[in-house]
């Protein structure tokens, strides 16, 4: 690996080890949510109506350095430091964007907590019908969202057969 790489990666490490969090036991499926504010192009951050934006942090950032390689190089910095292995991460989340703060932002959470919460959705025939309809989640997801939270979208998908009508 480069040594601009690896140092990095020390880095980050350095700054993880300083919060002393705890670490999730083997086996525990994790979460992770990653978000990578990056410093922008002077050619960027030097034009006055665009400094609104920036401060806003949503700026998305479609040039290097890619977002995958991003998340490897932090999710291998603290591997057997958070979690005994990455093997664990069950769930991932990443963003980048430019900002006049440049960090690296990291939440992680035991993943599957409550999965087995909802036990049933109420949806109106209109749903019903486009849940048996649609040929893929996201056909389903896109035209149901505005009635029925994520988690409630996610579990009439995988148990269709369970719906109730309203």
């Amino acid at each position: 690996m480069p040594s601009e790489y690896t140092a990095w990666k020390k880095k980050f490490l350095k700054e993880w080890l300083k919060h002393n969090l705890s670490k999730y036991d083997p086996g525990v499926a994790i979460a992770v949510d990653l978000k990578f504010y990056i410093k922008p192009p002077k050619a960027i951050a030097r034009v006055k109506k665009n400094q609104n934006i920036l401060k806003s942090e949503t700026w998305r950032v479609v040039k290097k350095p890619d977002l995958d390689n991003l998340e490897k190089s932090v999710l291998d910095s603290v591997n057997g430091h958070a979690y005994e292995d990455d093997n664990q991460i069950s769930d991932l989340h990443s963003c980048k964007r430019y900002s006049l703060n440049p960090r690296v932002e990291i939440v992680i959470r035991e993943d599957g907590l409550g999965q087995d919460e909802i036990s049933s959705v109420r949806m109106g025939k209109r749903d019903i019908k486009i849940l048996k309809s649609a040929t893929n989640i996201v056909d389903f997801w896109n035209a149901c969202t505005e009635f029925y939270s994520d988690e409630e979208l996610a579990w009439a998908w995988l148990h269709p057969e369970l719906v109730e009508q309203k």
